[in-house]
């Protein structure tokens, strides 16, 4: 075979087989964005959900709320040095259900801040921690969340801890 046959054919045959494939199909466009108001709910439901479980010691019902693998961070100051902490979600839930029946976990919430665009959505939240009727710390949640299937899932959760420059104005939950 000459060069030019090859190189005809090397040109050509490419061409002549994508003409066998069928047309691609059109994408499928994403289903209308819900309602701000009901995405904000459905969320706002998921983090109270999150911490009555945390109080009823429910870590079976928490469970449920996550997407995994979870990642979880504290930052806090120990010794005027910031300290970044790497949490597991396991380790949470092992502690919830391993504290005394007479203590109650109590994590008092602020107004949620709640910022949707898609399947992303982000939660900023001040909260006030106490063991039973005895304040511990403060400090700010942040929860990033996707949408699924079955509706919002956590995705990463952050928290910042203090025990100085609290309110201490958030009432039993």
């Amino acid at each position: 075979m000459s060069r030019s046959l090859v190189l005809a054919v090397s040109l050509l045959l490419p061409v002549a087989l994508a003409a066998q494939q069928p047309a691609p199909a059109a994408p499928v466009p994403p289903p209308p964005q819900p309602a701000y108001t009901a995405d904000s709910a459905s969320i706002h439901q998921v983090v109270t959900k999150l911490f009555n479980g945390m109080r009823t010691r429910d870590t079976a019902a928490m469970r449920t709320l996550f997407h995994e693998p979870v990642a979880m961070r504290s930052v806090s100051w120990r010794q005027g040095k910031a300290v970044v902490e790497a949490d597991g979600l396991e380790d949470w839930f092992t502690g919830v259900a391993s504290a005394p029946d007479t203590l109650v976990l109590d994590e008092r919430l602020g107004p949620l801040e709640v910022r949707v665009d898609g399947n992303l959505a982000s939660v900023w939240v001040y909260y006030e921690f106490y063991v039973s009727n005895r304040f511990s710390h403060c400090g700010a949640d942040s929860f990033q969340f996707g949408r699924t299937d079955a509706g919002w899932k956590i995705l990463l959760v952050s928290d910042s801890r203090r025990r100085q420059g609290c309110s201490q104005s958030l009432g039993k939950s």
